[in-house]
């Protein structure tokens, strides 16, 4: 026979936890809005819950490319939603890819490997993005360029010093063909 009145689960009273297990991405203004694309970004600082994970969504628009970046404290894993992108990669000693990635197909860039993507069709390309780490930390390559004195660019890309003037001076992020 059961009891009267039922146990409270776990020897003791439910107290729901203080962090959210929801988060509405989509409803948040974007991180980054450019010409070329959107990027709303979750992590722990706006999910504190999610310490283990930080997600992505990204738009970009025909011709678009979310410029060559790198991250160094995570692995990242692509979902294309909408559209086609080109993702190139490369790593230490050489290594480089390129793939095509249509709706419905999944990415992998392992962390710290240098990595573009473009959409290369005629449509919108939307991508689910997610890093195994709760901290989302990206360095771009026109960030990093800007960052760094033109003697030393100069000298490390042997290059004339004109050339390296022309290098970009704030982050680009994502870039179109016009500019």
């Amino acid at each position: 026979m059961p009891p009267d009145q039922p146990t409270l689960p776990h020897q003791g009273e439910f107290n729901p936890t203080p962090e959210a297990h929801k988060y509405s991405l989509l409803k948040q203004e974007p991180k980054v809005t450019r010409k070329g694309g959107r990027i709303w970004r979750v992590s722990q600082n706006e999910f504190p819950i999610a310490t283990t994970i930080t997600g992505i969504v990204l738009e970009l628009e025909p011709g678009a490319l979310r410029e060559l970046h790198w991250h160094p404290n995570a692995d990242e894993w692509q979902y294309v939603m909408e559209g086609s992108i080109s993702v190139t990669m490369f790593g230490a000693k050489g290594r480089y890819a390129i793939e095509t990635l249509n709706k419905g197909d999944v990415g992998y860039i392992p962390q710290g490997y240098g990595h573009s993507l473009e959409n290369t069709g005629t449509e919108k390309a939307r991508i689910l993005i997610a890093f195994n780490t709760g901290e989302y930390q990206a360095i771009d390559l026109s960030e990093w360029l800007a960052s760094n004195p033109d003697y030393l660019l100069t000298a490390h890309f042997n290059q004339q010093s004109r050339a390296v003037r022309q290098f970009p001076k704030r982050d680009v992020f994502i870039a179109t063909k016009e500019g």
